[in-house]
C-alpha cells in the first residue's frame, strides 16, 4: 500500500513537472531588430527602452500556445532578435495584424500572441505559406525546369 502511494505521488510529480508552463521568462532585452525572414534585411530596430519594457512584459505572462509537433507550422514572415547590447537574447518568428502581434519560438515550438504591435513593421497581407505548400511550390518548379530542358534537348 506504502510503495502504491509513493509511486502515485512520484507519477503526479513527474506529469507536473512535465506540463510545465510555456511562458517565457525574457529579461534584459535594450534591442529589438526586425528582420524579413526570407531576404534576411533589416526592417526596423526599436531601442525605446518603454516600449521594449512594456513588450517583453507582455510576452513575459502571454500563454504560450504548444503547437504539437505534427502541427503544420508556417514560416512567419519575419524574424524578431531581442538583444541586450551585442548579445541576441532570443530570436522569434514574428507576424502582426492591426491590434496583436504573433510571435514564435521555432526551436520549442510554442506561439505566443499578444496585444501590441510593433512600430514600422509591415502588416502581413498574405496568409504565411506551410511547409509543404513551400515543397509543393518547389516541386513544380523543378518540373518546369525539367519540362526546359527536355524542350531544348529536343529543339536541338
Amino acid at each position: 500500500m506504502r510503495i502504491k502511494m509513493i509511486s502515485v505521488l512520484l507519477l503526479i510529480t513527474f506529469v507536473t513537472m512535465g506540463c510545465g508552463n510555456n511562458n517565457l521568462d525574457l529579461e534584459g532585452a535594450t534591442k529589438i531588430e526586425v528582420y524579413d525572414w526570407e531576404n534576411k534585411d533589416l526592417i526596423h530596430t526599436i531601442e525605446d527602452a518603454s516600449f521594449i519594457d512594456d513588450l517583453v512584459t507582455k510576452l513575459n505572462k502571454a500563454k504560450g500556445e504548444k503547437i504539437s509537433d505534427t502541427a503544420d507550422i508556417a514560416m512567419l514572415p519575419y524574424k524578431v532578435h531581442l538583444t541586450n547590447k551585442e548579445d541576441t537574447v532570443l530570436v522569434l518568428g514574428f507576424d502582426q495584424t492591426e491590434d496583436e502581434s504573433h510571435f514564435m519560438d521555432y526551436e520549442n515550438s510554442i506561439r505566443y500572441i499578444v496585444d501590441i504591435t510593433l512600430p514600422n513593421v509591415p502588416l502581413t497581407t498574405a496568409t504565411p505559406k506551410t511547409k509543404e505548400e513551400i515543397e509543393e511550390e518547389n516541386k513544380k518548379e523543378l518540373e518546369l525546369k525539367k519540362q526546359n530542358q527536355e524542350e531544348q534537348k529536343n529543339n536541338e
